[in-house]
C-alpha cells in the first residue's frame, strides 16, 4: 500500500527556465528522469501515453521517466522545466488525473498527471520566488529548490483534496480555454471582460461562473494576478517609474497601479522594491 500523498516529497535534480519558446526543439522525448513542465504563461498541447490535453498558466505537467511526451506549442510559452526524483522506485497510482501507460519492458502501471492549481495568486509568489533563486548563492539556491519543488506538490495535493475531481476533468470548456489565452495574450492592454464574454457568447455571469469551475479564481482576479507577476518583475530588474510600469501592465494610472499593488502584495511598490532588490 502506497504512504498518503502528502507524505511524497520529490527531490530536486535540476532546473531550467524558457522564455516565450514559441516551439519544442523535439515535438516528443522522453527523460532519464521524471520531469515537470509548470507553465507560466502561453500554452502548449501534450501526449503522454492515455493522458492528452492542454497546458496553460495554472497546469504543471509530469511525465515519468522513459515515457515518450509529445508537444506542441500553441501559443509562445514560458514554463519552468525541472527534472525530479521520487524517495523509492514506484509512484502513487491514485492520482487525481491519472492516466496509465505501460513502460516499455514492464509490466507496472504508472500515471503520469496534469497538475492544475486553483489558487493562482500562491502559485503567482511560487514562481516569483522561483525565479529569485538565481539571485543567491549556489549552496543555499539548491537547498531552497527542494523546499519549492515540494511547495507545488503540496499545493496541488492540498487543492485536490478539497475538489470535486472526476475523471473528465482534463476535457476542459474549449471556451474557457479560448478565453484564457486571449487573457494571456493581451493582459497588459486594455480589457473589457464584458466583451469577451460576448466573443464566446456567454453572459458575464455564465462566463465567470465557468472561469471560476475552471480555474478556481474569477477573470478580473487571473488578470490581475498577470499583471502583477508583471509589476513585481519590471519592480525589481528595471529603474522603471511607477507610471511607466502601470503603461507596461495595463494600467491608466501609477495611482491606479499603486492601489491594486497594495491591496495584493500588502506592500505598496517602493516598499515591494526596497524589500527584495539586492
Amino acid at each position: 500500500m502506497h504512504a498518503p500523498l502528502w507524505e511524497w516529497k520529490p527531490y530536486f535534480i535540476s532546473y531550467a527556465y524558457w522564455h516565450q519558446k514559441d516551439k519544442f526543439q523535439f515535438v516528443q522525448d522522453s527523460y532519464a528522469e521524471w520531469v515537470m513542465f509548470a507553465v507560466e504563461n502561453g500554452s502548449f498541447r501534450y501526449r503522454i501515453g492515455e493522458a492528452a490535453g492542454t497546458a496553460i498558466f495554472g497546469d504543471a505537467i509530469l511525465c515519468p521517466p522513459g515515457v515518450v511526451f509529445e508537444r506542441e506549442v500553441l501559443e509562445p510559452v514560458s514554463f519552468h522545466f525541472i527534472r525530479l526524483g521520487w524517495p523509492t522506485d514506484s509512484f502513487p497510482s491514485m492520482l487525481p488525473n491519472a492516466a496509465s501507460y505501460r513502460s516499455e519492458g514492464t509490466s507496472d502501471f504508472t500515471p503520469p498527471v496534469q497538475l492544475t492549481y486553483m489558487d493562482h495568486n500562491r502559485l503567482s509568489s511560487t514562481y516569483y520566488y522561483i525565479h529569485q533563486l538565481t539571485r543567491l548563492p549556489d549552496e543555499q539556491r539548491l537547498l531552497l529548490w527542494d523546499h519549492y519543488l515540494n511547495d507545488l506538490w503540496q499545493q496541488h495535493v492540498v487543492e485536490s483534496g478539497f475538489s470535486q475531481q472526476t475523471s473528465g476533468q482534463q476535457d476542459k470548456d474549449p471556451k474557457i480555454v479560448e478565453a484564457t489565452r486571449w487573457l494571456q495574450q493581451h493582459a497588459f492592454e486594455p480589457v473589457s471582460l464584458k466583451e469577451l464574454s460576448a466573443s464566446q457568447d456567454l453572459s458575464p455571469v455564465q462566463f465567470t461562473r465557468k472561469f471560476h469551475a475552471a480555474h478556481g479564481t474569477t477573470p478580473i482576479d487571473y488578470l490581475t494576478t498577470l499583471r502583477m507577476q508583471k509589476a513585481q518583475t519590471l519592480l525589481l530588474e528595471t529603474d522603471m517609474t511607477l507610471e511607466q510600469i502601470a503603461e507596461r501592465c495595463g494600467y491608466e494610472s501609477g495611482f491606479y497601479l499603486s492601489r491594486v499593488f497594495t491591496r495584493r502584495m500588502k506592500a505598496s511598490p517602493s516598499q515591494y522594491r526596497k524589500m527584495h532588490r539586492v
